[in-house]
């Protein structure tokens, strides 16, 4: 007879949760049994209880940075005997066998017995369970809780395999920001699925992981393991790649559907796993994908992407085509106005139809998987379709619902992911994301050999690109304005992002493109900032309030912070027309940070979970203090996939078809 184990891991519990564990956050010095590995590859702390089974601290650094003493749990891990729903008293024996195991084995009524036993080693942390002659009769589960503190790292679990009802299977990643990931992977019988759960208001997300005990004499065994990424083939610099490696992973967070959504959400990509999935930024998911597809045995990249587009393919589109912005939203119809309905129930965004696009493209392109290919083209022609309706003048150029007019809006109603202007009409931005997916869609007709539908969306591509330019230049500038709005102003706000990005996409040729970057360089050498460890300002001066739906004070959040994020796009344009100085600048300044790290969980662009605004470090004023609201937002380590798109053949592979 099988019983199972569930091993659950918390993240953030609290006993407002309903969750079982306590949040007792002390470790007893005197009381502790130290569990260590030191090595220029991997360091490992835990401390195990001299008394009682659990262990009070956990950390790992798995690029010796000497950061395993900071401490990812909140409350002490330790085991809970059950049969059906009751507790089971047991007397714990604990016994050390050497100086890197630690072992508890709980005597049951039945004299049976249950052990749970810790290794650590320099081949990572090893965690068994095993049993002795028929523990039925007394307990049908144990439970292990990891109560993991999102506020100092938003930990958490990546993995490619995710079932009908929100689980998971191994192998998966677990995920600490800035200190490390360990892969985990189990051995004997049966096969572990695991669950997801949390509370974005409490801060807590629960892990849970069922096993199989095996019968006596055989181990049910959970190993963690370093993972340590490989540098990607074409990139040369390992200098640079290490100083990268562990933060590629902070752009992987995943939803525990804390933040709106089913089931069905979970496991789909997000701003943090306590936070939103959002349908607009896609296309970063993409970039890293095509970059980097494989993270560990077991563990890869494109089928994360695939669960993310279908997610909002399947369960977020209307029967207008629209894509909604965030989980917890419904994409608005073409019916309402952009003054009716509630906002947060009625999300009128461009930019997510294009962006899943791309992310639908990316998928194909990474694994040429033409059989979900075929599945899929026509939920695809669908929303393309619906982005070619808004192409209500015919000029090529796809116009928001929002008028963009200054003042024009009450808070809420966006029309992209920058979503604090009030942006509308024709948008520079989203209009760089609907050329870039409709090549992308030319390409997947092509796969198909749908010679005409390939090239409707050549043409449509090409019409659009003859009408860019002409509609967005600033000739007071010299660079790009972000919106034409219905009114025909068009609104420059001083920011590089429409520029940056129409370089990226091949909408701006690599001559004209280096002319509008050399003019905005000197404007932003003449304010005077040097923080380019920080990246670059959103916008290099004020923005008016009625250009503004929610208004932030000059260095704040979207008016002129340091997004971190938007440099990305500044750098990989540098790149291609050639002004590599001025990026590499850039790219020094933000790497060194990003590995010598200045938050106290190591973090450079993180500071774990915030969720209130003006204290989240992923937003920066120009002095370097935090300007944001998440803590840990993806987006965020964008820039480390510009590191690698410096070279112009892995650059070709991101963005083919556009140039």
């Amino acid at each position: 007879m099988k019983i199972k184990v569930l091993l659950a891991f918390v993240v953030c519990c609290v006993l407002s949760s309903g969750s079982a564990f306590a949040a007792d956050t002390k470790t007893t010095t005197m009381q502790s049994i130290p569990l260590t590995h030191t090595s220029s590859s991997l360091q490992l702390n835990v401390e195990a209880d001299r008394e009682s089974a659990r262990l009070t601290q956990m950390g790992w650094d798995t690029e010796g940075t000497k950061r395993a003493g900071i401490n990812l749990l909140k409350a002490p891990v330790e085991p809970r005997l059950l049969k059906g729903d009751s507790v089971v008293a047991a007397q714990t024996r604990v016994e050390t066998p050497n100086a890197e195991t630690v072992r508890y084995t709980h005597a049951l009524p039945s004299e049976t017995w249950i052990a749970w036993e810790i290794f650590v080693g320099a081949d990572g942390l090893r965690m068994q369970v095993s049993s002795s002659g028929d523990v039925s009769k007394d307990a049908d589960k144990v439970q292990l809780g990891f109560p993991f503190e999102p506020t100092t790292a938003v930990t958490c679990v990546i993995s490619n395999n995710w079932t009908e009802d929100g689980k998971f299977l191994l192998p998966a990643i677990l995920n600490a920001p800035d200190l490390g990931q360990m892969l985990l992977t189990h051995t004997g019988e049966g096969h572990p699925e695991g669950r997801i759960e949390g509370n974005r208001k409490e801060r807590w997300v629960t892990v849970t992981l069922e096993l199989s005990i095996p019968p006596e004499g055989i181990a049910s065994t959970l190993a963690f393991t370093p993972v340590v990424l490989p540098k990607p083939a074409g990139f040369a610099d390992d200098r640079q790649w290490q100083a990268a490696r562990r933060g590629w992973f902070n752009l992987i967070q995943l939803s525990c559907g804390a933040s709106g959504g089913s089931n069905e959400v979970i496991g789909v990509w997000a701003n943090n796993v306590l936070s939103d999935p959002v349908s607009s930024v896609l296309y970063m998911l993409v970039d890293a994908t095509l970059l980097v597809p494989e993270l560990a045995p077991g563990v890869s990249m494109p089928p994360i992407l695939r669960r993310s587009v279908e997610y909002w393919l399947d369960h977020k589109t209307n029967e207008d085509g629209l894509i909604a912005y965030t989980a917890r939203g419904t994409a608005g119809r073409e019916a309402e106005s952009e003054q009716e309905g509630n906002p947060a129930d009625s999300q009128n965004v461009m930019d997510a139809n294009p962006s899943v696009l791309i992310g639908a493209w990316g998928y194909v392109k990474a694994t040429d998987d033409i059989e979900w290919l075929k599945g899929r083209i026509k939920d695809l022609e669908s929303i393309s379709s619906y982005l070619e309706r808004r192409d209500i003048d015919g000029d090529g150029l796809v116009e928001s619902k929002q008028s963009g007019n200054s003042g024009s809006r009450p808070p809420r109603n966006p029309d992209c992911a920058w979503d604090c202007y009030t942006s509308g009409h024709k948008n520079a931005y989203v209009n760089t994301l609907v050329y870039r997916a409709w090549r992308g869609m030319a390409d997947l007709e092509k796969r198909l050999g749908r010679t005409e539908q390939e090239r409707h969306y050549q043409q449509q591509a090409d019409q659009l690109k003859a009408a860019f330019l002409p509609a967005f230049y600033n000739p007071e500038t010299g660079w790009l304005g972000f919106w034409r709005s219905r009114d025909g102003v068009l609104h420059d706000i001083y920011s590089d992002a429409p520029t940056s990005f129409a370089i990226n996409y091949g909408l701006i040729e690599k001559e004209k493109g280096r002319e509008m970057l050399g003019r905005f360089w000197s404007a932003l050498k003449e304010t005077g900032f040097t923080r380019f460890d920080l990246g670059t300002p959103v916008s290099l001066r004020p923005i008016p309030r009625e250009e503004m739906e929610a208004y932030f004070e000059f260095q704040q959040f979207l008016n002129g912070g340091c997004c971190v994020s938007n440099t990305s796009y500044l750098l990989n344009a540098l790149y291609i027309t050639g002004m590599t100085a001025e990026a590499g600048t850039i790219m020094e300044a933000m790497l060194k940070r990003q590995q010598d790290g200045v938050f106290p969980n190591g973090g450079g662009f993180q500071n774990g979970f915030v969720d209130r605004m003006g204290a989240g470090a992923e937003v920066f004023d120009w002095s370097g203090n935090p300007a944001g609201y998440e803590g840990h937002l993806v987006y965020c380590w964008a820039f480390l996939q510009s590191m690698i798109l410096r070279e112009p053949a892995l650059r070709e592979v991101v963005y083919e078809g556009c140039f």
